[in-house]
């Protein structure tokens, strides 16, 4: 997600690399708060946070990132508004009394760390212990500085000191303070906006600026804030108190639709403004046009709708029912308004949309004289509802349902898709693989349009989204693991080549087995992809790959592997010959055969052990050889112990008669060594045909044998597997 479009520039900042920071801060205190103290997921984050930071600070000195509770600034410039960890990040820094972020170089790991710490307390305990500087100062944290939010700002009282005679300023006074508030903002270099304080004229200089690029929304919406902080309710009741809110009124309706946006989206918020008053007198007094053009600019542009609206909707409401005064208004009848008034309210019409149980308890609430009791669960329950992962996940939800009913507006498609698609981006970026897996369900509904569909898959499966979702492995660690898988198999083909190649890369057992077992999953659609993979020169590779072609039991495969047995490395070709008698090829049965006549006891034993699936009588006969050949010095044992392992594991009785030579035969210099063999066939019958073996085993474990104890364990085996 970029911070905003390539072509704007924020003072000279690599926009990329501040984005990159800001989302590895974000996971960075995330894994904090949701890991033990010494965790590697949160020395693996700072360290990326940390080197994001380096790169980013690399040939500047200092960075200041402004905070507002939902958005971050740079140079006066908003960072992408939209962008979800942006706004988690904002509200969490605006939550803890930080107003603005210094990014100074020489930032350390202990630092950091400190850093992720403090956006892991509650506000109240920061405020417990003296509020954010203080905090600050105590972590000892140098190359990071903060700038506290000023909430002395958003209030003011009635005197200036205590024991002062009240002051009531002029209402003349006022609007030259503002003014000259504006000029201070960069009016331009000649003092117009000082000695000429016609509000028509300051409005057409910042049109004027505003077409040229250089307006300045945070100076003039600090002026107006500043405006009413100085009123605050001292103004006289007489004719000219409200000639201030007068020439405001003439000055934002004289403004341009952008500039006026900015002013009563920013500057009237009610957080800042203690004034309610003075809102509403400076929205009553506003021309017909500019209320009527601003209202269809709201409704046009989706956009929010801050407290002065209120005294908009004020107005048009007295205009409804007492009809136009004035000489200014440009709407043609009532019907008109009414339309516009319907287009506004059109998605607020709630009781279309609370169930008739729920308007019933709302009901009873306002009509009760006290508020019902309600256990502490059920209060921890509707906390849980306000955490920003839950309000996100809701979001999620709902924006799904608005592109299912969607109209044919091209724009409005690409909009709600282009939120789906940062919504996904969120739930990667904080590790919510549930909701991600809910969201692609709700995607796959057959009520939703079929191209958004597909645009939105296109949007799931590109290349850097599938790294993200694997790299999810080492941030979030095993518990993880499940709902990560859920989602490789729900995206499914696309993921294949990705988890081939962490694959052939990966160091860690735990990961390779992961990667092996999704690709197991997935089922036929891997053998292509694996087949082309097969001329690979690293041999654990190709073994892994191997397995992986096993475990789809398709035979078609054989040919494609064959060639592997003219491989350099033994390790590999052994087993190649293990999948090719998997698949009881005739090429790997004339192979084994040939190293059962080895003189070398190394390969002689590998090829032993590749005899346990194979059914062919050669091969068999070719074991009994070697069961009933001559000596058992140690290394003729080992040989005999792993042919009569793989005669169990054949199972034919054939092998029987020869089993019982060696139950009856005796060594007068190799005693122990035939004892343990003969321990060996004995629990080896475990593996043959019960009915055939019982009469030898009873007999065995009747009489004093040497081998009396394992026939014993082995008739109650057999009798365990009857039951």
């Amino acid at each position: 997600m970029a911070i905003q479009n390539n072509d704007i520039q924020v003072s000279g900042i690599d926009t990329k690399a501040l984005s990159n920071l800001i989302i590895e801060l974000n996971i960075a205190r995330r894994n904090s708060r949701a890991y033990p103290k010494d965790h590697p997921a949160i020395g693996s984050s700072l360290l990326k946070a940390l080197a994001s930071y380096e790169g980013l600070m690399n040939m500047r000195e200092e960075i200041v990132l402004g905070v507002t509770s939902d958005a971050l600034m740079v140079a006066g410039v908003f960072l992408e508004k939209s962008n979800l960890v942006y706004r988690d990040f904002a509200h969490v820094l605006f939550e803890r009394g930080i107003g603005a972020l210094v990014l100074r170089n020489g930032l350390d790991i202990e630092e950091l760390k400190n850093f992720t710490v403090i956006l892991g307390l509650k506000r109240e305990d920061i405020l417990h212990q003296g509020g954010i500087e203080e905090v600050w100062t105590k972590a000892g944290i140098v190359s990071l500085s903060v700038r506290p939010i000023r909430y002395d700002l958003f209030s003011t009282t009635d005197e200036e000191s205590i024991g002062d005679v009240p002051h009531k300023p002029s209402m003349e006074g006022l609007w030259e303070r503002f003014a000259r508030g504006l000029s201070q903002g960069g009016l331009g270099h000649d003092g117009s906006a000082e000695n000429n304080l016609d509000p028509e004229i300051l409005a057409s200089i910042l049109n004027r600026q505003s077409a040229q690029g250089a307006t300045h929304e945070t100076s003039y919406s600090a002026a107006i804030i500043d405006f009413m902080r100085q009123d605050d309710g001292t103004q006289t009741s007489g004719a000219g108190s409200n000639l201030p809110y007068d020439k405001l009124a003439v000055f934002i309706s004289n403004l341009n639709p952008d500039l006026r946006r900015q002013f009563l989206s920013s500057s009237f918020d009610i957080r800042n403004v203690p004034n309610r008053s003075a809102l509403e007198g400076i929205a009553n007094n506003l021309s017909e046009e500019a209320v009527i053009e601003t209202l269809e600019d709201i409704s046009l542009n989706q956009l929010s709708l801050p407290p002065v609206i209120i005294g908009l909707l004020q107005r048009l409401s007295r205009h409804a029912s007492t009809g136009r005064q004035g000489t200014n208004a440009d709407i043609s009848s009532e019907k008109d308004l009414f339309q516009k008034m319907k287009t506004i309210f059109r998605e607020h019409a709630t009781e279309e949309f609370i169930p008739d149980a729920y308007q019933s308890k709302l009901n009873h609430l306002i009509t009760a004289d006290t508020i019902p009791h309600m256990p502490t669960e059920d209060i921890n329950i509707l906390l849980e509802t306000l955490d920003n992962g839950h309000i996100e996940r809701r979001i999620g939800e709902i924006l799904v349902n608005l592109v299912k009913e969607s109209s044919d507006d091209t724009q409005e498609r690409e909009m709600l898709t282009q939120n789906l698609s940062d919504m996904f981006a969120y739930f990667l970026e904080t590790g919510d693989y549930r909701q991600m897996h809910r969201m692609m369900n709700q995607i796959e509904d057959d009520s939703l349009p079929v191209d958004i569909q597909d645009n939105l898959r296109e949007q799931y499966v590109k290349h850097e989204i599938l790294e993200e979702i694997l790299n999810g492995l080492t941030i979030w660690g095993k518990p993880r693991f499940d709902e990560i898988r859920m989602i490789i198999l729900k995206i499914g083909t696309p993921f294949i080549e990705v988890l081939l190649d962490r694959l052939s890369e990966e160091k860690n057992m735990s990961l390779r087995r992961f990667y092996m077992d999704c690709l197991i999953a997935m089922g036929p659609v891997t053998v292509v992809p694996i087949s082309n993979r097969l001329n690979d020169h690293r041999w654990y590779f190709l073994r892994n790959l191997l397995i992986i072609l096993t475990a789809q039991n398709d035979p078609s495969i054989v040919p494609l592997i064959r060639p592997l047995l003219r491989n350099t490395d033994k390790r590999l070709r052994q087993e190649v010959l293990k999948t090719l008698v998997f698949f009881q090829d005739p090429e790997a049965e004339k192979q084994i055969l040939q190293e059962l006549d080895s003189q070398e006891n190394e390969k002689l034993l590998a090829a032993i052990q590749l005899t346990e699936k194979c059914q062919s009588p050669d091969i068999l006969n070719k074991l009994l050889d070697l069961l009933a050949a001559g000596g058992l010095k140690q290394p003729e044992y080992e040989i005999k112990s792993a042919v009569v392992h793989s005669l169990g594991e054949i199972g034919r009785i054939e092998a029987l008669p020869g089993l019982v030579k060696i139950l009856v035969s005796t060594s007068l210099f190799h005693s122990k060594l035939l004892i343990s063999l003969k321990t060996d066939v004995v629990r080896s019958l475990e593996r043959y045909p019960s009915s055939s073996v019982k009469p030898l085993l009873e007999r065995l474990a009747s009489g004093n044998y040497e081998v009396t104890h394992q026939a014993l364990e082995s008739l109650r085996n057999i009798s365990g597997k009857s039951a």
